[in-house]
């Protein structure tokens, strides 16, 4: 029995060292592994804050995302009332500028009469003064004939008759002629007062 001893002895020793071995690898194995562990916490650490990160600024674009929809309906809202109001405004500008044409043609048309009126009253105004000249021919014709009346004692009756009705017809027509003439000035002056009014209308409704 005591020379069977050894040979299991052996047999444990390289066994020990065996397991000892595989330990050592495990316990190395373990090691890597815990590192490994580690190193993947911390990365899903980092991918959850990096997750919350995303998240917080999913929420900032969602906010953002709701925020811009408002405002585009907001504008959009607006866009349809400046459209509509846009619409408004160009009816009444047409009608304003139909208006307008009216006016215009109108005050054209008045001006028309106005420069009729004016060359109505320039030839009259020159008839008025033909008139008077032939009124101070007429009367320096009298005072010439008044100094042949002196002369003349005896053709003083047949003479004073006739420049009498001379003078009476001449003085008769004068004063039918200055009454038409202020007739006419009259009337005149009442259309251009009434002209003057419309245009002032006019102007006014312009500004």
């Amino acid at each position: 029995k005591s020379e069977d001893i050894p040979a299991p002895s052996k047999n444990i020793d390289l066994e020990m060292k065996q397991l000892q071995c595989k330990l050592k690898n495990s316990n190395n194995e373990i090691t890597k592994q815990s590192t490994t562990i580690k190193s993947l916490k911390n990365e899903v650490q980092e991918k959850e804050e990096r997750i919350r990160e995303l998240q917080a600024k999913i929420s900032r674009l969602e906010r953002n995302l709701n925020m811009k929809r408002h405002l585009i309906e907001d504008l959009r809202s607006r866009l349809k009332a400046n459209q509509e109001n846009e619409k408004t405004s160009n009816e009444t500008l047409e009608s304003l500028e139909r208006k307008v044409r009216a006016l215009a043609e109108d005050c054209s048309n008045k001006k028309t009469s106005i420069d009729s009126l004016k060359q109505r009253l320039n030839v009259a105004t020159k008839e008025k003064s033909q008139y008077e000249q032939m009124y101070h021919k007429a009367k320096e014709e009298l005072e010439k004939k008044d100094l042949k009346l002196t002369n003349l004692e005896s053709k003083m009756i047949e003479t004073e008759c006739a420049m009498t009705e001379l003078e009476t017809t001449a003085s008769q027509q004068l004063h039918g002629l200055a009454k038409q003439s202020g007739q006419a000035l009259e009337t005149v002056q009442k259309k251009l007062l009434l002209t003057s009014d419309k245009v002032e209308e006019f102007i006014t409704f312009v500004k």
